[in-house]
């Protein structure tokens, strides 16, 4: 499959975008632990996970019993590549994986090539979630336990967010009709709201700047707040 971008790749870079995983199907070629370990990421996530190889080592007892996965016990076949999103190349014989990289590309197959990630056309980063975020990262000199150190980080720093993320969100959904929308998420998603919001004054904030506009966001926050409260 030929890329229409002719840049030099010597120095990787990355583009990420969030699949939503029950819709999502991955095709897992290779029973070892590479396979299983990639299994579990996808499973987890919530993907729908096909597993093909002759053999499977032992990991992948714990994983028999989920609904979204399946395993099949047979040899390779395009055929299962085409009814897959996502594929991964796993199998411990190189002539083989040379074989399923080119039908992929033929069909234009997102694949993780795990013999050589720069084989492939997608890694799996680093994954986590906070109660209103997820988020994802990795390094861009394939360090895995640095990303997984680093998401450490980034989670405890989101978490002091938890709840001004909340309100922006119910905020966004107050205003989403307003021909003002992208103006106020604007004004609300900086540093100088936030530091307001800590203070418990950002409601007399949205008045000042933003008058009737702001009375009916706080009209709707307590017609919500009062029919949240009937509902429990």
């Amino acid at each position: 499959m030929c890329g229409h971008n002719k840049q030099d790749f010597s120095a990787l870079n990355y583009t990420m975008i969030s699949l939503i995983s029950n819709k999502v199907n991955v095709l897992i070629i290779g029973g070892g632990e590479a396979a299983f370990i990639k299994c579990k990421t996808f499973s987890k996530e919530g993907c729908n996970i096909t597993v093909l190889s002759k053999e499977f080592c032992a990991s992948f007892e714990v994983l028999k019993s989920l609904s979204n996965v399946k395993l099949i016990k047979n040899e390779y076949d395009e055929s299962y590549v085409d009814n897959n999103h996502i594929i991964v190349i796993a199998t411990d014989n190189r002539e083989v994986n040379h074989g399923i990289k080119a039908y992929c590309d033929k069909k234009c197959k997102l694949y993780i090539h795990c013999e050589d990630y720069k084989e492939g056309l997608a890694v799996t980063p680093v994954q986590n979630n906070t109660t209103n975020m997820k988020f994802a990262l990795h390094t861009k000199k394939s360090s895995p336990k640095t990303a997984l150190f680093m998401s450490k980080i980034i989670e405890n720093k989101l978490e002091e967010y938890t709840d001004f993320i909340d309100y922006t969100s119910k905020i966004r959904e107050m205003v989403k009709k307003s021909l003002r929308k992208k103006e106020i998420m604007s004004f609300i998603c900086s540093e100088d709201f936030y530091f307001f919001y800590n203070k418990g004054a950002q409601e007399a904030i949205l008045e000042m700047f933003y008058g009737t506009e702001a009375f009916n966001i706080l009209a709707s926050k307590v017609i919500n707040s009062f029919e949240d409260n009937l509902i429990r």
